[in-house]
Parts: structure tokens; C-alpha cells; sequence
């Protein structure tokens, strides 16, 4: 598996990242260890964790922070070194309940130290930081994340969904005050979520030098017939999602992708991972395979690079075009 440089720092991450969110409640434990098991051995090693970042008053559940605990068991039974392998958590750092720089300094130390014993690891190398409407003041969380950094608790962080705006205007503070700065965007991005990402989150990740990790590049599998989140774990998932892309556009674009699956001797989650890592700004996309063999078919992907005509095939089909609102289907 390629690894590919992450902005302008000197990380290097594979092009595939293991997102283990369900670990420990949706796969099981035996299974969340075969995952990791596979995943190395085909040479990835760009791991992603969820923290249970909570406030002082309350206790993590146990579903929150398992994901921590069997990465941290894993490489830790199988002696795998920390160079070389990239680590990554994503916590949600709300404002504290009685405000203020220091208090929530404070807090996310704790949360990240937390997290460290979990993982049995020393430092991480990404600190994903989920967006919240809630969070303090941008200038409190940038001084907070570089205490983390001059501390050698973590190398870098990572804005997850951000509001574009808020990711510059941080830019530009960290620079005035000499601090951190976000380092890298983590935004969804898919054949069926575009506008976005291409309008706004490209251009600034350009400009600034600012590497990109895709989040549900198979549209939480709504384009294939892989699982690519959490989300698509029951049936009533499905409902949802046919809500949000079930349109004549959706149909299109699977139609393109069975097509040229079909074509390619491929699979349509095969293509759609190639089409998103067409772009060479893109470093990394997660994946949340259910079993070893979703894993392998999205591994093999890799191997895959779409024809120039394949790329326009599958663009003008998942192309935004101003219309009338459509009923969704049944």
C-alpha cells in the first residue's frame, strides 16, 4: 500500500486508513483484532480510533473508548513499532461547563492523556478535532492543542468537519500568536458528496498547504454494496440513506458505476475509491470494513486507476445540476 505526504508535514500516511469506530460493539472484539491483523499485512498503517472525550463529571461508556483499548492491545501484542504507523483519535471537545482557556486546557489534556493509556502509546500522531457548535472560542482550542504539541503528546491536528470559514479564521490566528495550526481537513467526500468539498475545502487545503483525509468515500455505502460507516448497520440505515441520495442522480451514478465495474472486472466500491483518490491532494480515505473480505476488495482498489473517460462518465453523472426538488423514492 502507497503512503502519501500529509500537507506539509512530514507524515506520510497510506492511501487507505483503518477506521476502527466499530470496534468493540458492531464488530466484536475477535473480528476488530482479524481486521487489524489484515490490514497490516497488506501493508497499511494509518489507524483511526475514537476518544471518549467527557466532561470532568462524567465516566466514558464503554462502546466510546473500546476502539482505543483493542489498538492498543493489538500493537501492543504483536510489538509493532510506533515508526511507521501513523495513529490517529477523533474526539469532539464540547465547551466546558463553567468556560474559560485554562479549564478546558485542562480538559483536553486529561482527554487526550486518557486516550494515550488506552492506545499504550507515548504520543499520537494525529489529533482529529470533531467539529461542535458548542466549542470554546478558536483561540482557547489553539493554544490548548499546542501545549499538546510542545509537550510531545501529540505531532498534529486535524480539523473534522469544520465550517470552512472557522478553519480559516484559525489559520490566520495561529499564525498572529505564533501557535499550532491545523495541520489537515477530515470532510466527507463521495461521488454522491461533492459540492462541498470541491467548492470550498479543496481550494482552502490548497492554499494553505493542508493535508486532506476523506471521510465515507462510498457515501456510507450507499453507492455500493459495502459498508464504508457505522451508519449502515441496520435496516433502518438504509431507509435513511435512500432519503438522502435516493434520486434520479443516485440512480445514475450506480448505474455508471455498475457499468464500469462491470467493464474493469471490478466491483462498484472499487470504483468509487479509485474516483476518489483520482485527486492527488487527497492523502488518505477511511474505511470501515465489516469482514477480512470487504476489507481485501477495498484494499484492491489500489490497484485501480480510472481512464480519463471513466472519470468524466462518473463526474457527469453525480454532477449537481439546478432543478426542481424530486420526490425521493419509496
Amino acid at each position: 500500500m502507497n503512503r502519501r505526504k500529509f500537507g506539509r508535514t512530514g507524515l506520510h500516511l497510506s492511501e487507505l486508513c483503518l477506521n476502527t469506530e466499530s470496534f468493540g460493539w458492531i464488530n466484536d472484539d475477535a473480528l476488530s483484532l482479524e481486521l487489524l491483523n489484515a490490514y497490516h499485512d497488506a501493508g497499511g498503517r494509518f489507524v483511526q480510533t475514537v476518544g471518549g472525550a467527557t466532561p470532568p463529571a462524567g465516566t466514558p461508556t464503554p462502546s466510546s473508548v473500546r476502539s482505543e483499548e483493542l489498538v492498543g492491545q493489538w500493537h501492543r501484542e504483536r510489538k509493532i513499532s510506533r515508526d511507521g504507523f501513523v495513529l490517529a483519535t477523533r474526539i469532539a471537545f464540547p465547551r466546558p461547563a463553567h468556560g474559560g482557556g485554562v479549564t478546558f486546557a485542562n480538559f483536553i489534556r486529561e482527554s487526550c492523556e486518557q486516550s494515550l493509556r488506552r492506545l499504550r502509546s507515548d504520543h499520537l500522531d494525529l489529533l482529529v478535532c470533531e467539529w461542535d457548535d458548542d466549542l470554546v472560542p478558536v483561540e482557547d482550542a489553539v493554544s490548548a492543542f499546542d501545549m499538546l504539541i510542545r509537550a510531545g503528546l501529540i505531532r498534529h491536528v486535524v480539523a473534522s468537519e469544520f465550517p470552512a470559514w472557522r478553519v480559516n479564521d484559525s489559520l490566520h490566528r495561529s499564525t498572529a500568536r505564533n501557535l499550532c495550526r491545523f495541520e489537515g481537513l477530515q470532510i466527507e467526500y463521495s461521488l454522491m458528496a461533492r459540492l462541498r468539498f470541491e467548492t470550498e475545502e479543496l481550494v482552502m487545503a490548497r492554499e494553505h498547504r493542508l493535508g486532506l483525509i476523506v471521510r465515507s468515500p462510498l457515501a456510507d455505502g450507499f453507492i455500493s454494496a459495502s459498508r464504508d460507516s457505522t451508519l449502515n448497520s441496520s435496516s433502518g440505515d438504509h431507509g435513511w440513506l435512500n432519503e438522502c441520495y435516493g434520486t434520479s442522480r443516485g440512480d445514475a451514478v450506480k448505474s455508471t458505476l455498475t457499468e464500469i465495474a462491470q467493464q474493469r472486472e471490478a466491483t462498484p466500491a472499487q470504483v468509487a475509491l479509485a474516483w476518489v483518490r483520482r485527486d492527488p491532494q487527497v492523502t488518505s480515505a477511511l474505511i470501515s470494513p465489516a469482514t477480512t473480505g470487504e476489507l481485501a476488495e477495498l484494499i484492491h482498489s489500489l490497484r485501480l486507476t480510472l481512464t480519463p473517460g471513466e472519470i468524466v462518465a462518473l463526474e457527469t453523472a453525480s454532477a449537481v445540476r439546478p432543478s426542481r426538488i424530486e420526490l425521493r423514492h419509496a
